[in-house]
């Protein structure tokens, strides 16, 4: 089983990663969906992506070899652009857990 870290679906299954704009540096942009790419084609192209699966005109899975990256056009995986980008609709980060003044200097004795 290969969960998409990003959508959370099995990419087994071969279903549309999230299509929800992608910030990439403070700016958004639409996932470049299968059979879409922009600047090069694939010699021999198929109904569905080699490596995540999808359908022709599905998101790819973030991270799939063959995802091109909508800001640079290079490479996703490779090109680093998309390293730390989100959905536009992501939730915020958990903030991280606060030491209360109580607890502060308690260590365990042992």
């Amino acid at each position: 089983m290969a969960i998409c870290t990003f959508c959370g679906n099995d990419m087994i299954h071969g279903t549309t990663c999230s299509e929800e704009r992608l910030r990439i540096g403070g700016l958004d942009y639409e996932p470049i969906r299968w059979g879409e790419e922009k600047g090069y084609r694939f010699q021999y192209m198929t109904e569905r992506c080699g490596d995540c699966n999808v359908p022709k005109g599905a998101v790819h899975h973030h991270g799939c070899d063959l995802e091109q990256c909508p800001a640079c056009y290079s490479q996703a995986i490779s090109c680093g652009c998309m390293d730390d980008c989100a959905p536009t609709n992501a939730p915020a980060p958990a903030p991280a857990p606060t030491t209360s003044p109580a607890t502060a200097g308690n260590r365990a004795i042992g």
